[in-house]
């Protein structure tokens, strides 16, 4: 059995990158593998904004990642600095940054990177997408 961190770094609308990370963390999960931590990280911070509304013929992967989270306990961290500079912000930030609205819910939580890192020393890989 291994452990994995993933790394997203690419925007939910790219739905080719998306779709591969999602599979791969369902696959590894199915398989007997950990999923330890997914980390949204650049554009792929996009991905914990629970606002995002896709036509219905586009992949929204937000609902996936929940799924995962249900499913196998993973972690969904997003870094809070690469968030903010996005307008991608939990009720915590938003109170913080004085803002009125903030649109990252659980199971999605904003962390430093700090968390990430020290995470990484739990994990036998990183795989990123």
């Amino acid at each position: 059995m291994a452990t994995y961190s993933v790394l997203v770094t690419t925007s939910p609308f790219d739905s080719s990158n998306a779709r591969r990370a999602i599979s791969f963390c369902t696959s590894a999960i199915e398989l007997g593998d950990k999923i330890q931590q997914i980390f949204f990280y650049q554009a792929g911070v996009y991905h914990a904004n629970a606002l995002i509304n896709p036509t219905n013929d586009e992949y929204n992967p937000y609902f996936q990642w929940c799924e995962i989270h249900q499913s196998a306990a993973t972690r969904l961290w997003v870094c809070v600095t690469a968030a903010a500079k996005r307008g991608i912000m939990s009720k915590h930030e938003a109170a913080i940054a004085e803002k009125t609205q903030h649109n990252v819910v659980f199971p999605f939580e904003q962390v430093g990177l700090g968390e990430f890192f020290t995470e990484l020393h739990q994990c036998d890989r990183l795989v990123q997408f």
